[in-house]
């Protein structure tokens, strides 16, 4: 039996060689599934850990206790402690020790007194860090808003009464790596105490028992594999039931990015079936069509069989023995190319799975093979129970058996409800092929009868060429299965190339949103206005730098830009609407420079006051406080000397000091030397003048050319600020979403960098707009910087595609310190790296394996038909058809069927994303801040249906081109026309 079986191959090679191919294409298909969701899965989760917030990557483990009088023992304690009870965690954990306290000089105030384990090497620090007990340092914004200088004592207490602890001011820091994992840790950060940086001491400090029950804090990282595992959920709810037993509390912030993972999880398991399944099923549907193409080849041995008394299972193993030898000599060459093609896209699979990997690829390939080889054996039944007289019959019988018809009706409807069901349960990408199912199936049917019809009328008429084609179309059996698998592998192609557009799309598109311009340096700056002269004096042209600050803790987030750059550096979509104006008219400047400062002002109460005069430099923001007083009671002049401001320094606020309910102050000038600050008009100008809005404030009377501020009595006391107008007012500004409720109430006001109130006009209104997102405000960033003298949020500097390399020089020389680097292109790459990315590049690829699968189709159906096409075409040549209309025929029946073909499988995808839709989400996070780009790129169209026609159309032409050479050769009759095709080789052909 093998060896009339490996004859039989012999006789037929072609066909057993497309029969190989396609089962090599179905077992690839099918391992390479299970080894691409193992390893994108691993590299879903390494991406989806490498982009998280660090502040979802740590763990902190706290709880309150008493030093004892030894703060260093009581922390090598603790962490013994927690090492013992925590068992998710990797490197050496960070100690440390927080405690709210107030601190005076001057006032009180709210800090964090701190201590951090290698904290001094995580700060720039002009001084020295604290060694001892009795030490601390400050940040500089705390230094310059609270006056405090190296040398300087501060005094703590935990409330009032207490005993106090003092301690001297040894050095003044800024953190060194802001955005590190360091400094991920809230409690040691800002957001704990207002607007006071912590106060960092030795951990000595902490043993004098005037620090109350500091928090102990326990900082460590989760290890990347934990988190990639499936099962830290589990590990953490078990290690906080075991902490919290012991008194302990632990913080793990890493929610979101489990529930992020896991999602990515998801959407490739589902991709990957998807895609898998898809090519898998094409090839069965291809493998079906090549082996009841080959069986009809074979209807002729078959017959002889039968006669010579051969049995039908002699007969069965026979042809099935034809079938499983290329069956089995595919398994070993997929089952290499499948694993190899995904760990080409996806790369390797963690080496603990990587058996248990092999072992689901084998089963897949076993699967996927079995079920071709009941597909071709299915094929070759009908042939086999067919009687010997019509095995022996060479012209097609009629089709279209009620069998027939009613196996293409269940396949219509099962692929219709499949399109419903998948549409809806997350499956949107298998839709495009149900729908080609659906659309395919009758249009094959129609394809049949409209030969016949078209083929009678051509010949009747004349037109040989077009009349033989049809004939052939309509004729040859299985030219409509040919048809339909073309769609249905044109249509998943066509889908899953839109579906890949779209999302390169969608990711650029938030990308760009996200950063704002093509490429966004995060800095370290001091202050707005050192931001803005150094982004200046990088780049004087204005063409490839803009400075930026996003507060994203605002309500509503605040994005403030240099709005004089937006245009030449900032990527603004479409989708913003038009470019806006922010230009904010200019105020009268003022300004004063180093030397003495004169204030003439009316004390109207009994007690005497001070008054505060904060100022800013105009070059580099750093800030200045000049005391005038204390002011006796009556009219009085005083003075005040100024230090610094060689550049001058603009006035940013006025603040009374140690005023009394009712108490008031009417400022009657400032001068400095023979120079007027504020003159009468300015001080009695109400526009010019206005109050804070941080609780109850004080009374700001401009009239009369004086300027009158009043403490109000209890319960109405406030804050005692009074701010002069530095830039025009109301400062214009572009709302994204819905204007916030307290603008609907009252007269629009934003605080911009402690500005307090500041009138604001919409100046225009966008569903969205860059960095901030669909809610949030659009502010030119030097008038901002004019009102207001603190910081908050995000300092960038943003450039312009093609900036070159000398600006961002030209930034560190103005002395920024940049914390991080990110581009558009590199960000859409890290966005490429999530599930449903990764499972639209496999989708891809299986429909380009389905693709080859039709192309193999399409071969062995024309080849398995050669000699019998070969025979009836030089038939008719001897009988007289021109060479040229005989070859015509030959190539233009299959051809006609690829090119339909080709266009029911782009309508069918067209359909199908009108029905049901975008293919699915491209981000795991459900993003939709922009409109989603169209889910059917015209240009994603053209690319597929072409690269389908050029497969199927060499395909066809190489598989053709044999019979085209031997038809051409045929010698013709000697009554034969010119080659012409004209009536009389018409008529001879009739």
């Amino acid at each position: 039996m093998l060896r009339l079986v490996l004859g039989a191959l012999r006789a037929r090679t072609a066909q057993a060689w497309t029969v190989f191919a396609l089962a090599v294409l179905l077992v690839t298909a099918a391992t390479a599934g299970p080894w691409y969701a193992a390893a994108a899965e691993g590299r879903a989760a390494a991406a989806d850990v490498a982009v998280a917030p660090v502040e979802q990557r740590m763990l902190s483990v706290r709880r309150q206790l008493d030093p004892d009088g030894d703060a260093p023992v009581a922390l090598t304690t603790f962490r013994a402690t927690v090492d013992r009870l925590l068992t998710v965690r990797d490197g050496a954990p960070v100690l440390g020790m927080a405690v709210s306290m107030s601190f005076g000089k001057g006032g009180e105030s709210s800090v964090t007194a701190a201590y951090r384990d290698g904290v001094c090497g995580h700060l720039r620090i002009e001084g020295d860090c604290p060694r001892a007990a009795g030490e601390t340092i400050v940040s500089g914004a705390t230094a310059e808003v609270y006056g405090l200088h190296i040398g300087d004592t501060v005094v703590f207490s935990s409330q009032p009464g207490a005993p106090q602890e003092q301690a001297r001011v040894v050095g003044r820091y800024e953190l060194a790596d802001p955005a590190g994992a360091y400094w991920a840790n809230p409690i040691f950060r800002r957001e704990v105490a207002g607007n006071i940086d912590p106060f960092f001491l030795a951990a000595d400090a902490f043993s004098s028992g005037r620090f109350v029950d500091p928090t102990f804090d326990y900082t460590t990282t989760v290890p990347p594999a934990a988190l990639a595992g499936a099962d830290l959920a589990d590990q953490l709810r078990r290690a906080d039931y075991t902490l919290r037993g012991a008194g302990y509390y632990l913080i793990a912030p890493t929610q979101d990015l489990l529930d992020r993972i896991a999602a990515d999880r998801a959407a490739i398991r589902r991709g990957v079936l998807t895609g898998a399944l898809q090519a898998v099923i094409l090839c069965w549907f291809a493998l079906g069509l090549a082996g009841r193409h080959t069986a009809g080849d074979r209807r002729g041995d078959i017959a002889l069989l039968k006669l010579r008394g051969s049995t039908r299972r002699r007969v069965l193993r026979l042809a099935a023995g034809q079938h499983l030898v290329p069956l089995f000599l595919a398994l070993p060459v997929g089952y290499g190319i499948g694993p190899l093609l995904a760990r080409t896209l996806a790369g390797v699979v963690p080496a603990e799975e990587s058996g248990a990997v092999w072992r689901s690829c084998l089963v897949a390939a076993a699967v996927a093979l079995a079920g071709g080889a009941a597909a071709l054996i299915g094929a070759e039944l009908p042939v086999l129970r067919a009687p010997v007289a019509l095995l022996l019959r060479e012209v097609p019988g009629r089709r279209r058996g009620w069998r027939r018809g009613a196996v293409d009706a269940v396949l219509v409807v099962l692929a219709a409800v499949g399109a419903f069901q998948l549409g809806r349960n997350g499956f949107a990408a298998a839709v495009p092929v149900l729908v080609a199912v659906v659309l395919a199936v009758p249009l094959a049917r129609l394809l049949g009868a409209a030969a016949d019809r078209a083929g009678a009328g051509a010949l009747r008429a004349g037109r040989l060429r077009l009349g033989l084609t049809a004939v052939q179309v309509s004729r040859r059996p299985g030219a409509d299965r040919v048809f339909a698998v073309v769609a249905v592998a044109v249509a998943g192609l066509t889908a899953a190339t839109a579906a890949q557009a779209a999302g390169d799309t969608a990711r650029a598109d938030r990308s760009g949103q996200e950063l704002g311009a093509a490429r966004v340096l995060s800095v370290q700056v001091a202050n707005p206005t050192a931001l803005l002269r150094a982004v200046r004096e990088a780049d004087p042209g204005g063409r490839y730098a803009m400075a930026a600050v996003v507060d994203d803790t605002a309500r509503p987030a605040i994005l403030a830009v240099d709005a004089a750059r937006l245009g030449a550096v900032g990527r603004w979509l479409p989708a913003y609407g038009p470019l806006p104006s922010l230009t904010a008219g200019d105020a009268p400047p003022a300004t004063v420079s180093a030397g003495q400062l004169v204030l003439r002002a009316r004390n109207a109460g009994e007690r005497p006051m001070a008054l505060a005069v904060h100022l800013q430099d105009i070059a580099d923001g750093s800030l200045l406080t000049v005391a005038f007083g204390p002011v006796p009671a009556g009219e009085h002049e005083v003075t005040a000397a100024v230090e610094g401001c060689a550049g001058g320094c603009r006035v940013t606020r006025l603040d009374l000091v140690r005023a009394g309910a009712g108490d008031s102050l009417t400022v009657q000038a400032l001068r400095q030397a023979d120079r007027a600050v504020f003159d009468s008009a300015a001080l009695g100008d109400p526009r010019l003048w206005r109050g804070s809005a941080k609780g109850p404030a004080m009374s700001v009377v401009a009239r009369q050319g004086t300027l009158t501020l009043a403490q109000a009595p209890p319960p109405y006391r406030g804050d005692s600020s009074a701010f002069p107008m530095a830039a025009g007012l109301p400062l214009p500004v572009v709302v994204a979403g819905a204007v916030p409720d307290g603008w609907r109430l009252g007269d629009p006001s934003v605080d911009v960098f402690g500005s307090g109130a500041v009138p604001v006009r919409i100046a225009g209104t966008t569903a969205v707009l860059p960095s901030v997102g669909t809610s949030g405000i659009l502010l030119d960033l030097d008038a901002a910087q004019r009102l207001g003298t603190g910081g908050g949020g995000r300092t960038e500097v943003w450039l312009a595609p093609g900036a070159p390399a000398s600006v961002v020089a030209g930034l560190t020389a103005a002395g920024l310190v940049v914390l991080g680097d990110d581009t558009v292109s590199a960000r859409a790459d890290r966005l490429a790296g999530q599930g449903p990315a990764v499972a639209t590049r496999l989708q891809l690829i299986t429909a380009g394996l389905g693709l080859l699968a039709a192309a193999a189709a399409l071969a062995v159906a024309v080849v398995v038909e050669r000699r019998r096409r070969l025979t009836e075409l030089r038939a008719l040549r001897r009988q007289g058809l021109p060479a040229r209309a005989a070859v015509t025929a030959d190539r233009a029946g299959y051809a006609a069927v690829v090119v339909l073909g080709a266009a029911a499988g782009l309508l069918a995808a067209v359909v199908a994303r009108l029905v049901s839709g975008p293919p699915g989400r491209p981000f795991v996070d459900d993003w939709q801040v922009l409109p989603a780009p169209p889910a059917l790129p015209p240009a994603a169209l053209g690319a597929a249906v072409g690269a389908a026609v050029c497969v199927l159309g060499l395909t066809w032409w190489l598989a053709a081109l044999p019979l085209a050479r031997q038809v051409a050769g045929t010698a013709p009759s000697v009554f034969a026309g010119d080659g012409s095709g004209s009536e009389t080789g018409g008529r001879a052909a009739r």
